[in-house]
């Protein structure tokens, strides 16, 4: 079976995915399938194919979900660390540098674990573009009608 026939079985079918969890995936940024090679090229860059097992990532799309649970927890924890640094005394400055530090560090720590983490479940559970059947379309003018 070529390459191509294989990857579109995978895609098709959520049941021939391989046994990897998507969260074990997720938080070792590595491919949804096969769980052993990397899923980005560079820092937050998903790859378009996997290099251990061929599996098609082009089709990645994780949106805005990594970069909002990002903003919200890491802005709680900045907060909260802020408070307890101000309380210890130190000086603006190194309070300053401290959690301008936290926040890059963990930004892309955390973009990493999440973007992952979404691109795994995503292949997980088939997730695709919603479509419109007809049969959609007529019980939704039947409904219309009443």
């Amino acid at each position: 079976m070529p390459n191509a026939e294989i990857n579109k079985t995978l895609e098709t079918d959520p049941g021939q995915l391989g046994s990897v969890s998507p969260y074990k995936a997720g938080l070792t940024c590595s491919c949804p399938n096969c769980g052993k090679s990397p899923l980005y090229n560079g820092l937050l860059e998903v790859k378009d194919r996997c290099t251990g097992c061929g599996f098609d990532l082009a089709a990645v799309d994780a949106g805005d979900g990594a970069q909002i649970f990002v903003i919200m927890i890491l802005g709680t924890i900045t907060t909260l660390l802020g408070v307890f640094l101000y309380n210890l005394g130190l000086s603006k400055w190194v309070l300053l540098l401290a959690l301008i530090s936290f926040v890059i560090v963990g930004s892309v720590w955390m973009l990493r674990i999440l973007k992952a983490t979404l691109v795994a479940l995503q292949f997980y559970h088939d997730a695709g573009l919603g479509t419109v059947s007809e049969d959609n379309v007529e019980a939704a003018n039947n409904d219309s009608d009443v």
